[in-house]
């Protein structure tokens, strides 16, 4: 896939409206906080991924969400992705939310090339890079401590593009 700078002015463009204050309201939503796990699925290598979530929440339209993945080896290939998203959660009706998000992705992809299949530990080569993500979720607030997502993204890398779908839970304080 071919980067160009229509679609840096399209994320650019994201994070200044996503950034921009908003009016406060009775819902203040400033200071919120999640910690959880996910699993999901990614179309790189077609394998599982797992991770931990950490979300903070700025406004009631814009919080931060850092997170770290680990894709399980298939096809002789795992990774670790790093990933700092920024979330523009939108209230639905009653506890669900949708929330487009982007933000920037750095993946470190190993390839593996061993001589028997029990040979895990020979690491032909392992490549590098940073990335973009471009995707949406859904939330669901099951109680006040207690939060539900599914999200997809799609991850603008040289050579390692693919689909994220992942399911999260989360404590929230």
């Amino acid at each position: 896939m071919k980067f160009n700078h229509n679609t840096a002015k399209a994320v650019a463009a994201f994070f200044c409206i996503a950034a921009m204050p908003q009016l406060s309201s009775a819902d203040d939503y400033s200071g919120e906080k999640t910690l959880g796990v996910e699993a999901g699925y990614t179309t790189k290598n077609k394998s599982g991924m797992a991770g931990i979530e950490f979300t903070y929440r700025f406004s009631k339209h814009f919080r931060l969400a850092p997170s770290v993945n680990y894709v399980f080896r298939h096809n002789k290939q795992d990774a670790l992705l790093l990933n700092v998203n920024a979330h523009v959660p939108v209230p639905l009706s009653g506890k669900w939310e949708f929330y487009p998000l982007a933000g920037i992705n750095y993946s470190s992809w190993s390839f593996h090339n061993g001589k028997t299949a029990n040979d895990d530990a020979d690491v032909t080569s392992r490549v590098s890079r940073f990335g973009l993500n471009v995707g949406a979720g859904f939330g669901l607030n099951i109680s006040s401590t207690l939060r539900l997502d599914l999200s997809a993204d799609y991850v603008i890398i040289k050579e390692f593009g693919g689909c994220n779908i992942l399911a999260k839970i989360s404590y929230q304080f």
